[in-house]
């Protein structure tokens, strides 16, 4: 007797999980991340841009399929661009033993990765700092506005 199955079954929360992060240096990449892009935005904050890099990996195939994939997509997190600007050296050498606010990154980043915090953004998968930046995509018609937290404006792409 052959079973025949018509719809895929979902996948278990725990596969999921899997396809967030594949190893320690995808959790360390998050962390770094977290780190460079809102180190001087409390937990909430911190939390709130790594959210937003995991929504992109479960999001649309072009933010990429993987936490590196997204946080290396070009021009996609301003603490990436420029290997020479000293948020970027101070982001890559920080260590949890000299730098409590990098070890609180790390732990974040652990914990999203483990589904143990909640996503505080509502979804989002852009933020941007209105007094530090003026990205073109904010106007875009299919942006749809959701929160504040700390310094950042949270976006969703409709």
């Amino acid at each position: 007797m052959t079973i025949e199955i018509k719809e895929k079954p979902p996948m278990p929360e725990f596969m999921v999980k899997e396809k967030i992060a594949k190893d320690a240096a995808e959790e360390e990449l998050l962390a770094r991340a977290i780190y460079g892009e809102a180190s001087n935005q409390g937990d909430e904050g911190m939390q709130a841009v790594g959210n937003v890099i995991l929504n992109r990996v479960n999001g649309k195939d072009w933010y990429g399929n993987s936490i590196t994939d997204v946080i290396l997509n070009p021009k996609q997190f301003s603490a990436f661009n420029d290997t020479e600007d000293k948020n970027y050296k101070r982001m890559m050498s920080a260590t949890k033993e000299s730098d409590s606010v990098y070890a609180k990154a790390l732990e974040i980043a652990k914990g999203l990765i483990k589904g143990n915090i909640k996503d505080n953004t509502e979804g989002a998968t852009h933020y941007y700092n209105p007094d530090a930046a003026n990205p073109d995509w904010k106007d875009d018609p299919l942006m749809l506005s959701l929160k504040k937290i700390g310094d950042h404006d949270f976006f969703v792409e409709g």
